[in-house]
């Protein structure tokens, strides 16, 4: 380490200024401003997106509650008209005019289905 102590130690530091050439600096001007504004378009890019997904789950959520709701309703609806298939067998509503038009003594959707139930085991 003895060498060490020989080595000429500089208490100052030099430093100079020179004038860049100016088409180098407005190169470096013009990309300094494209690569901000490209940072700026990025973020709005990213809250943009992180908008669109939050709207997303909240669409999922409110699709996922409206198919539960039409499940619900299409089955209220199949029981009204299957309690109306027994009283007014192979009947067709209008809803028109808030008419039915049935026959009589015919077997109902739900006989049909038990009688073709039965035919496909046979």
């Amino acid at each position: 380490m003895a060498g060490l102590d020989n080595i000429p130690q500089k208490t100052t530091v030099e430093i100079e200024t020179s004038k860049l050439d100016e088409t180098v600096l407005e190169k470096i001007t013009e990309l300094n401003k494209k690569s901000t504004m490209l940072v700026n378009d990025f973020g709005s890019i990213y809250i943009r997106k992180k908008e669109l997904h939050l709207e997303i789950e909240r669409l999922d959520s409110v699709l996922e509650k409206a198919e539960a709701e039409f499940k619900l309703i299409n089955d209220e609806l199949k029981d009204a008209v299957d309690a109306l298939d027994e009283k007014y067998p192979q009947g067709r509503i209008n809803l028109q005019d808030g008419t039915i038009q049935y026959q009589p003594g015919a077997p109902t959707r739900k006989q049909l289905a038990e009688q073709q139930a039965q035919g496909a085991q046979a």
